[in-house]
């Protein structure tokens, strides 16, 4: 009995060995009890069983597949394993078209999962070495379905192209699209140009090597007008989101022409006349949005012309009134280039515009300050420190009529709009310049810690809405809007006359970024501010201490005229402490923390020699 039974457990195990061919999945399926070979029937009913057996294990994989395919989680790399474990025991016509592209869809993480973990990577310093890590698996299913007799979607592409978007592989992206306008001979839509140019721009906001930026900027500038090309050989229209996409490569590959171009045919702006409408524009504009705004701003810093970036901030975010086109002639004559030469000739425009945020005076009071214009990083901090209290003067009268149909906030300080100027001040030694920065951080964290605790008792006494309009995520942030990936291609196209819908405000969230902007205000100001003002008020009381130690005249407010100042006069004014009597040799400067002799002779003296515990002439 115990030979038959051992013999019976053999044969099954060699008959599992010769069917399974994955050994993932084979512990998953079991076999009936009929495929047992019976050693007494004949070769027939040996083939019939593996056939049957055959079919049986094949539909058991099958039924996996969808199994995993149709749970609500599901995990891809489990449905990579039952597709590949079906893959290799069938054929490739057995499989329906269907499952093929469900599979597509979940064998390989979401965009935004991926892209999460392509941007936690490149932080760590450990950037893949592919530019997609599942390339192959999605060229392996595009491969099945022709090799089933198939054909792939256009939506089949747009899931590959998603995937590349998400981590910036623009080649294989620029080869996707190749391949389904070429071979496949598929019709490209807007949204096919928005993935590839989602690509481009991706991979142009992530780190790049230095050695190897200038090739990457040269192809992708060159794919950029390839595509724009193929779209006006086409005759797409390019929606705001692609004009969106196509303005931020321009402007990372710093095309001035290009980007010129470009704002006059999409949004009707003539950057060299901001206030006049462009004599080459298309019937169909764009509304003119922030994002936009903050691009063009972005452009114009990193050109260098700081007066053509302050003329077309002032324009585009304070237009005239359309009544003021009346006095601009389009037929100039040599005398008289002013006035109303031709009225009839001259309608009414209105400058296409758009509401500054807080991005917007961050990247102005960033390029201004790098270009050393201290008198308009003056201006323009000032200007967003009266905007903050305006917007917030506002959405609090706003709170008191509707609690619940506030629109949220655009404008708020933060530690990116104080940062700009005080490096101006710091690079100039502009004392007056710095502590007024200094001032206006002090204010500006006095004001923050007054509307958090406005808020936090408004949050308490507010009542819980009864139908509220939309989902509002507590304690998430809002959505980055200056990167390239959080261009939404799937909505549809907004008509020019048009506005994005107004988020609502969000108590939470308001709290969390009022309590986020107050802790960096804070951490900047005691560990940053005050040690650079210390040091920068330390290097000027010594360069001029060292003009009064040689005689020379300095300036004095007080007198209001350059005047001789005694050497004791001066310690007197500047509050130096009388330092303890040394022997002769010695250095009479102060010490510094770095070990440094600083006095009014110089400040790089040499070091003082270490103390001499062991006194040989002491040694009789």
């Amino acid at each position: 009995m115990r030979r038959q039974l051992s013999k019976a457990c053999f044969q099954i195990h060699s008959l599992r060995r010769l069917i399974h061919t994955s050994t993932r999945c084979s512990s998953a399926i079991s076999l009936p009890l009929h495929i047992v070979y019976d050693a007494s029937s004949g070769a027939s009913t040996t083939t019939a069983s593996q056939g049957s057996s055959k079919d049986i294990v094949k539909q058991e994989k099958l039924s996996a597949l969808i199994d995993v395919l149709s749970r609500e989680t599901r995990s891809y790399s489990r449905v990579w394993s039952c597709y590949v474990d079906f893959m290799s025991y069938a054929n490739h016509d057995t499989l329906p078209l269907e499952i093929h592209q469900a599979v597509l869809r979940h064998c390989v993480p979401s965009s935004a999962v991926l892209r999460t973990w392509t941007a936690r990577r490149m932080q760590a310093g450990q950037a893949p070495r592919v530019p997609h890590l599942y390339e192959a698996r999605l060229k392996s299913v595009m491969r099945n379905i022709r090799a089933a007799g198939a054909e792939a979607t256009l939506q089949d592409y747009h899931v590959v192209l998603e995937q590349f978007a998400a981590v910036g592989h623009y080649t294989g992206a620029m080869q996707v699209f190749t391949e389904l306008t070429h071979v496949c001979k598929l019709e490209p839509t807007s949204k096919t140009f928005g993935l590839c140019l989602k690509a481009i721009a991706h991979r142009l906001s992530l780190p790049i090597y230095k050695t190897q930026r200038a090739d990457v900027v040269a192809d992708t500038s060159k794919l950029c007008r390839k595509l724009l090309k193929e779209m006006s050989a086409r005759g797409i229209p390019s929606t705001p989101f692609n004009l969106d996409l196509e303005m931020r490569i321009l402007k990372e590959v710093l095309d001035q022409e290009g980007f010129y171009q470009l704002m006059k045919l999409g949004y009707g702006i003539d950057l060299d006349y901001p206030d006049h409408p462009p004599l080459q524009s298309s019937n169909m504009l764009s509304p003119f949005s922030t994002a936009a705004l903050n691009t063009t701003l972005d452009m114009l810093g990193r050109l260098g012309n700081v007066a053509k970036l302050v003329q077309t901030f002032e324009v585009l975010t304070q237009p005239l009134p359309p009544q003021a086109s009346r006095h601009y002639s389009q037929e100039f004559d040599d005398e008289d280039d002013f006035g109303i030469s031709n009225p009839a000739s001259t309608e009414p425009h209105q400058t296409p515009h758009a509401q500054p945020n807080t991005t917007s005076y961050n990247i102005l009071l960033k390029h201004i300050s790098r270009a050393g214009h201290a008198t308009f990083a003056r201006h323009y901090l000032f200007q967003a420190m009266r905007l903050d209290r305006q917007v917030d003067r506002l959405l609090r009268s706003q709170l008191y009529r509707d609690p619940h149909r506030t629109p949220a906030p655009h404008f708020g300080m933060n530690r990116g709009t104080i940062i700009p100027v005080f490096g101006e001040a710091n690079r100039d030694k502009n004392m007056e310049l710095m502590r007024w920065v200094g001032w206006v951080t002090r204010m500006a964290i006095r004001r923050k810690k007054n509307d958090i605790a406005f808020y936090s008792e408004l949050r308490d006494s507010l009542p819980t809405p009864k139908s509220p309009s939309e989902p509002t995520s507590r304690g998430a942030p809002p959505p980055d809007v200056s990167t390239a990936l959080d261009v939404d291609l799937d909505s549809p196209s907004t008509p020019p006359d048009s506005r994005p819908p107004e988020k609502l405000f969000d108590i939470y969230l308001h709290l969390d970024i009022l309590q986020k902007n107050l802790d960096e205000l804070v951490t900047w100001y005691e560990n940053y501010y005050e040690v650079a003002l210390v040091r920068a008020t330390q290097r000027v009381k010594e360069r001029l201490g060292r003009r009064v130690w040689a005689g020379k005249n300095i300036y004095l407010l007080s007198e209001g005229a350059r005047v001789t100042v005694p050497r004791n006069a001066w310690t007197r004014i500047v509050n130096f402490k009388a330092g303890k009597t040394r022997a002769p040799g010695e250095h009479g400067g102060r010490v510094l923390r770095n070990g440094w002799v600083a006095g009014y002779k110089g400040l790089r003296a040499p070091r003082p020699q270490p103390l001499q515990f062991f006194d040989p002439s002491s040694m009789g």
